[in-house]
């Protein structure tokens, strides 16, 4: 017996963002698994007629696991915390790996091949870092339009029209594509789709109500639609 709702309780463990510990321990461990495939994958090419040195043997070996377990958990992280983007996992993860095949190009002697490789390792986590300030430039692009709709534009009632699954199976959470309709100033009846993060405990139905905003101007433009029960579900956490 608890004096806790335990729904809500866990709606709230769920929607909690993730505090600067589990930021930190996961890029960190995203740039280690990447410095060891970068130092020891090299060794193990270099010695593939003998068995390669012990340190880089167990940098291969460990690489795996930790580059697996790393991305699942920056997944994570990233999906609960908006300001966030998935790519700056993988520019530390590349980063990582472009300073490992620094080290396996000095202890081999620089091998042309190596600083080609480093040099592109290198580059793929720019590439990243770019792809990661492009795409939090664009959240917050879309979250300023969004308000600008939201107070200048008009408010009208909307229900679902689909909503994009049958039922919950083994996972207590559905990432599906939910079909909304409403009628605009001028009686037109249109459909919006947008992608919504479902929970158990907070299913959606067929025939559910919620609010959207539009632009009176221009109410086809999907950009200036803004539904609630979305804004209430959002693939990432704001």
């Amino acid at each position: 017996m608890s004096t806790v709702d335990p729904i809500a309780l866990k709606r709230l463990r769920a929607n909690k963002r993730p505090g600067p510990i589990s930021i930190v321990v996961s890029l960190a461990f995203q740039f280690l698994g990447g410095l060891a495939a970068g130092y020891g994958w090299p060794h193990v090419e270099a010695f593939e007629d003998i068995e390669p040195p012990l340190l880089p043997l167990v940098a291969v070996i460990s690489s795996i696991p930790i580059l697996v377990l790393s991305s699942i958990a920056w997944t994570a992280v990233a999906m609960k915390h908006n300001k966030l983007g998935l790519p700056l996992g993988g520019t530390l993860a590349w980063l990582g790996a472009a300073l490992g095949v620094a080290a396996a190009a000095v202890g081999l002697g620089y091998p042309t091949a190596l600083i080609w490789v480093g040099a592109g390792c290198l580059a793929i986590s720019l590439l990243l870092a770019v792809l990661g300030v492009w795409a939090a430039h664009k959240r917050r692009t879309i979250a300023h339009l969004e308000a600008t709709v939201m107070s200048t534009g008009t408010m009208t009632s909307a229900r679902v029209s689909d909503k994009g699954y049958l039922s919950f199976s083994d996972s207590a959470k559905i990432l599906t594509t939910v079909t909304f309709t409403f009628h605009d100033a001028g009686g037109v009846q249109r459909w919006v789709q947008r992608p919504l993060l479902i929970t158990a405990a907070e299913p959606v139905v067929d025939g559910q109500e919620t609010t959207l905003w539009y632009d009176p101007l221009d109410p086809g433009n999907d950009q200036k639609i803004v539904v609630k029960l979305a804004k209430d579900m959002p693939l990432r956490r704001p």
